[in-house]
């Protein structure tokens, strides 16, 4: 009997054994492949991201971006730019400048002191209303078209369509700011051609 007990032990282990090996082998095999999913998945790293303000979703990789990500990003510079009172446009001012190629920081910084000071002196308060956005994903730039108001005191003193030119580098799959100016019309091409003769000269915003 106990030869027989002792049998039945040693067959039950040997089960026990056989199936722990088989659990090992299917955890070491999980981890291979997710380690070869992983492998694959570097050098090209694109890293899906959502706006400041939430609409759609879009990409970003280490040299370009989805369109949806210029769109985004050039509505939120135009939103922290355009849409000022004496109360926000410090904390916007602020916010913008984190957003700034540290190559333009210095002049960004200059031209919100001068605007923030003014906005402040003038109790003005500005709005833009976007219309339109012409992306350009392979520039990384943006034409916004909209309505631009401006109040001084309460008193409306201006009411205009206008068109703004937002233009972004990518550092490390991150966008950074580079220009931000007024454009002529909503033509991409044109206003990438006026930008690139801004650059050649003071490489001014």
């Amino acid at each position: 009997m106990k030869r027989e007990a002792y049998e039945a032990d040693v067959q039950m282990l040997i089960r026990q054994n056989r199936f722990l090996w088989l659990t090992l082998g299917g955890i070491v095999t999980a981890l291979v492949l997710a380690l070869l999913v992983a492998w694959a998945g570097m050098g090209a790293t694109r890293t899906v991201v959502t706006p400041p303000k939430i609409e759609k979703s879009f990409w970003i990789t280490d040299n370009t971006a989805s369109g949806e990500y210029i769109d985004q990003m050039a509505q939120w510079i135009s939103y922290l730019t355009l849409d000022v009172t004496p109360d926000n446009v410090q904390y916007k001012s602020d916010l913008l400048l984190k957003l700034a190629h540290p190559d333009y920081h210095g002049a960004l910084q200059q031209k919100l002191r001068v605007n923030a000071e003014k906005i402040r002196r003038d109790n003005a308060a500005t709005s833009f209303d976007i219309r339109t956005v012409r992306a350009a994903p392979d520039a990384l730039a943006a034409v916004l078209t909209g309505q631009l108001k401006v109040l001084i005191n309460g008193t409306p003193v201006k009411n205009e369509i206008r068109h703004y030119l937002a233009r972004f580098d990518l550092d490390g799959g991150k966008a950074q700011l580079i220009q931000f100016k007024q454009v002529k019309n909503d033509d991409v091409k044109a206003a990438l051609a006026d930008a690139a003769l801004d650059d050649e000269t003071d490489g001014s915003f």
